[in-house]
């Protein structure tokens, strides 16, 4: 597996540039294909679009986004862009935002996201925002966090394995971070002293299902006693490891038009303090 198209979604946050500059440097190194997508802008208040569409009401017209912002914002990527030499594509959808970026999402092999910041509105068109594409977009997807410097490549790998679907599909759709990597620790992750039921040597057979791609792994367990325990000590041994990227599943379901996330993705999507790569 490699990654061919990368969409990349850009706002006018204050951290939205060097999501980009990212963006534009993995699709100029893979090569891949790169699409911005710049979404409207819900100013707080604005009515719930996806509540009255559950309703079975016809949505409010939605506000255009300011033209002087939505300029600025296609002018930086046009101009990060052309630094690398890329012929990127621009996509400004009028519509429902969470569902316009789901289904662009699927056209691509990877998603960038910027993490939701609490300070910066414009981090986030609309509440749960990033939630929504983990968990419906049906792609990986690459939250950049809003603090911190980003690393120019993902050298040190840490990839959270309880051996659920979630974090199998994560392991295949990080390959090629994997494979690129110059180390890849697998953090076994497990709540309290429930049985694992993987095996004597538990995260032995990830191990060596990715030592058959050409990708060795160190192997360390990891037992929490809660949800909040186990992604805090994810964030713990990064911050040890001078991780670069954390690969995991995306945990949660869909309940009356609202996403409910599991306790440890809810954890590293408020905390986390490198980028992440999460799938559902």
């Amino acid at each position: 597996m490699t990654y061919r198209t990368l969409l990349v979604h850009v706002d006018n946050s204050a951290r939205c540039r060097a999501r980009v500059e990212l963006a534009a440097d993995f699709a100029f190194r893979l090569p891949a294909h790169l699409t911005g997508i710049y979404l409207p802008f819900h100013p707080p208040g604005f009515p719930d679009v996806t509540g009255l569409a559950g309703a079975g009401l016809p949505p409010p017209p939605v506000p255009l986004s300011d033209p002087e912002r939505l300029a600025n914002a296609e002018r930086m990527f046009m101009d990060l862009c052309r630094r690398q030499a890329l012929s990127p594509e621009w996509l400004t959808p009028k519509y429902d935002e969470i569902r316009e970026m789901r289904t662009h999402a699927r056209y691509a092999d990877l998603v960038i996201m910027g993490q939701e910041d609490v300070t910066d509105p414009e981090s986030s068109p609309t509440v749960g925002f990033v939630a929504s594409v983990v968990l419906g977009g049906g792609r990986p997807v690459l939250i950049v966090p809003y603090a911190g410097k980003l690393p120019k490549a993902f050298n040190n790998v840490l990839l959270a394995w309880d051996g659920g679907r979630e974090a199998a599909r994560a392991a295949v759709d990080a390959m090629p971070f994997l494979r690129a990597a110059k180390r890849v620790d697998v953090m076994h992750v497990s709540r309290g002293d429930r049985a694992d039921g993987l095996g004597p040597i538990p995260g032995l057979d990830i191990g060596m299902f990715f030592a058959r791609h050409g990708v060795q792994v160190n192997v360390t367990p990891e037992r929490g006693a809660n949800d909040v325990a186990v992604a805090e000590a994810l964030l713990s041994r990064a911050a040890d490891m001078n991780t670069d990227l954390i690969v995991m599943g995306g945990y949660g379901h869909s309940r009356m038009q609202e996403w409910v996330l599991g306790g440890v993705t809810r954890t590293m999507l408020e905390s986390m303090t490198v980028p992440v790569l999460m799938s559902h």
